[in-house]
């Protein structure tokens, strides 16, 4: 089974409707992380050049993620130059770690 990771960095106001959006989804393992940095559209007027985003990192099947990007994309974008980025990663190895695996040898 081949899986990928999606990446996303999107403004913080989008997490809320993503969530939801994902949920319906029935997209349930997902990592979010408070971020802060500056990319092609850094505000040169203010002394700090980044901004705040949400990074979101979801492991999927290959097979769900051009539909995942599509959501992604549509929810974050909104005309703006910093809506966000959404890149995805081949996955060369994935563990589920629990209880039973940490019995094994």
């Amino acid at each position: 089974m081949e899986f990928r990771c999606v990446v996303a960095f999107v403004r913080s106001d989008m997490l809320e409707p993503l969530e939801r959006r994902l949920g319906a989804l029935h997209i349930h393992g997902v990592t979010v992380s408070k971020v802060k940095g500056f990319g092609a559209h850094p505000n040169l007027f203010s002394n700090d050049w980044t901004t705040e985003h949400i990074k979101i990192e979801i492991f999927t099947r290959e097979a769900n993620v051009d539909a995942l990007v599509r959501e992604i994309t549509g929810i974050a974008h909104a005309g703006a130059g910093s809506d966000g980025v959404v890149a995805v990663f081949p996955v060369e190895r994935f563990f589920r770690l629990s209880a039973a695996s940490e019995a094994m040898p």
